[in-house]
């Protein structure tokens, strides 16, 4: 067969960036809070916000400040995009001359600096930022102040008002004899009322504005991290506290309504995320002269990181493909996706399996940063000339029965998985097969690999010999068949622990 040549490098960074916009935003609230159970201390909690907003919301420097009552001082207590010599001694007074960075504290708000002034601005001496953006972080707070402090000045703006922060209400604080906005700071900082954990902020050193999304999406990102923050801190206290455990409670209750409305957002955005991979799954397969197809997915979460599809290249040329992205979940889903533009993008200018495979490896490792590896099966079928070309890109073995003999074969990997190696090691191998014969049978393991309450799993031998046995049906009953004799297995109530699919062909 004659080989179209490679046309290089394909630009799909478009492509990716509209599915990472489409996905990554509506999992970072998601994955925040899974950070809450994953880490042991809140350094990590902040480095993975820190990284967030840099990757996210392509934020290049981001600085997350503490305040140290002491020292009535700001100092950088993480960051990311920026080198550590300058940053660790860095330190801004909590006073009015602290400038805008202090004032978002105070005023429990964001500020967007445009033009910082280059004779006092801390930011544009150090680091010549001449626009940023200021954020504080601040944790749920559960009791008003009138009622910690058990004040009664009921002329106060703070009494009965309801902006719980009375920090940052004008004319509050009348239970204090200072006046001057110093003396009101230091008096803030040093009260049980006064929950900011510290200060973002961050700029970009490439030329793009700070825009009304990119603040809606970080002031959503910053409060749930700061419900995050103040969870693990109560849980803390928990071990350490044991005799406040009833006071502590009370806290917690507070603070996991906060986290049912977070939960809330959270499936929405994963019922989303769901209905968008959905549409990048094939609707229903090619029925075309020559190919009858019929598939099952099964995702083992609301998004699932599987992909498989049969679809037209040109002529009498069809692709056939089923691939695995390791994990899954929304990252997965995200992968996935983006090995269908990439497969897509490849398949109409070339007519190799390993060579498309090999051109979208080459992709994954030099645009694509992820720990995410994909195992692929890749086949073009020519049904004029009664002929398939395929490779395996360390995906499970695939089947190929023949209906009238029963006789069954796999077809095992011959290379490693895609997104890790530069050098895959695939073959390619050609097979022509007989028409109204051969019936192809492709799967992910987590149909193989799922298990009974005797964690036994429903391993090649038990889908091979349920393939056998349906041989002689339509392919969607040889489908019904087959995930019938999976659930009888595993038990009709087993959910599945990965996603699954599974694809039948006959050619």
């Amino acid at each position: 067969m004659d080989l179209f040549k490679t046309t290089g490098k394909i630009d799909i960074s478009e492509q990716n960036e509209l599915l990472k916009a489409q996905l990554m935003n509506n999992s970072l609230i998601y994955e925040l809070t899974k950070v809450m159970y994953s880490c042991t201390d809140q350094e990590s909690i902040i480095k993975t916000v820190l990284l967030g907003i840099q990757e996210i919301i392509n934020f290049n420097r981001v600085i997350l400040f503490e305040i140290d009552k002491k020292n009535f001082l700001i100092r950088p207590k993480s960051w990311v995009g920026l080198p550590e010599a300058g940053i660790k001694d860095f330190s801004i007074t909590l006073g009015f001359e602290g400038g805008d960075v202090t004032d978002a504290i105070f005023l429990n708000r964001h500020l967007v600096v445009e033009s910082a002034d280059p004779q006092s601005d801390p930011f544009f001496k150090l680091l010549h930022s001449s626009s940023y953006l200021v954020i504080p972080i601040i944790s749920k707070v559960t009791r008003k102040c009138w009622d910690v402090k058990q004040c009664n000045k009921m002329t106060c703006p703070a009494y009965g008002g309801y902006n719980p922060y009375c920090w940052s209400i004008p004319g509050a604080a009348q239970c204090l004899s200072s006046c001057s906005e110093d003396e009101k700071r230091t008096a803030c900082i040093a009260c049980n009322c006064f929950k900011v954990e510290g200060v973002f902020w961050m700029d970009r050193t490439q030329d793009l504005p700070i825009t009304s999304d990119d603040i809606t999406m970080l002031s959503a990102v910053i409060n749930q991290a700061g419900i995050i923050i103040e969870n693990f801190r109560i849980f803390n206290a928990l071990e350490l506290a044991h005799g406040e455990l009833k006071k502590t409670n009370e806290q917690i209750k507070l603070v996991n309504h906060d986290l049912q409305v977070a939960q809330a957002k959270i499936n929405a955005d994963l019922d989303h995320a769901r209905v968008i991979q959905q549409g990048l799954l094939p609707q229903d397969l090619l029925s075309a002269k020559g190919i009858s197809a019929v598939a099952k997915y099964i995702p083992a979460d609301a998004v699932g990181g599987d992909y498989y599809d049969v679809f037209k290249i040109s002529g009498d040329f069809y692709g056939i493909v089923v691939a695995d992205v390791s994990g899954h979940g929304i990252s997965s889903a995200l992968i996935m996706s983006m090995v269908k533009v990439l497969l897509k993008t490849c398949a109409s200018s070339q007519r190799s399996p390993q060579k498309t495979l090999e051109i979208i490896n080459q992709t994954f490792l030099t645009e694509i940063k992820t720990d995410n590896f994909v195992t692929i099966f890749y086949a073009i079928v020519d049904t004029a000339g009664h002929a398939i070309w395929y490779t395996s890109a360390g995906h499970c073995p695939i089947l190929l029965l023949n209906k009238k003999t029963r006789e069954s074969a796999r077809i095992k990997a011959d290379g490693l998985f895609l997104g890790i190696f530069p050098d895959m090691m695939l073959s390619e191998t050609r097979y022509e097969y007989q028409t109204g014969v051969e019936r192809f049978v492709l799967y992910t393991d987590g149909l193989t690999e799922a298990k009974n309450k005797s964690e036994q799993m429903y391993d090649l031998a038990h889908l091979e010999e349920a393939a056998r046995a349906c041989v002689g049906s339509p392919p969607a009953q040889a489908i019904e068949y087959i995930l019938k004799d999976q659930r009888a297995f595993c038990g009709e109530n087993s959910p599945p622990e990965d996603d699954i699919t599974l694809l039948v062909i006959d050619l």
